[in-house]
């Protein structure tokens, strides 16, 4: 079953927003859904919040779109993260940088 049209188009701007407390809370919002996406909307919604992890600046943003893929869980599948080995090796906040190996590697 795939989320309404609407719905994910609304959770993509969010995660796309300038305002880190709107990114951090999208992502959040993200794990709501999980049960409702399709193998398609999984894929999108994992790779745009990979790409926007990478160029993150926001600490708590950063964790939420993290925390986000590993819900996803098999619908965030190895393409879709790849853009995740960008941030493998460079200096994360916390334990940022295990989530970052969890994703790529398990």
């Amino acid at each position: 079953m795939n989320v309404p049209t609407g719905q994910l188009l609304s959770i993509l701007r969010g995660l796309l927003s300038e305002a880190p407390h709107q990114r951090a809370l999208t992502a959040d919002q993200v794990t709501d859904w999980v049960g409702s996406y399709s193998q398609a909307d999984g894929r999108v919604l994992a790779s745009v919040l990979a790409v926007a992890a990478c160029s993150e600046s926001d600490a708590t943003a950063l964790e939420a779109q993290l925390n986000a893929v590993l819900a996803l869980g098999a619908l965030a599948d190895e393409d879709s993260v790849s853009y995740l080995k960008e941030l493998e090796g460079r200096p994360l906040p916390a334990d940022l940088s295990e989530y970052v190996h969890d994703i790529l590697h398990e």
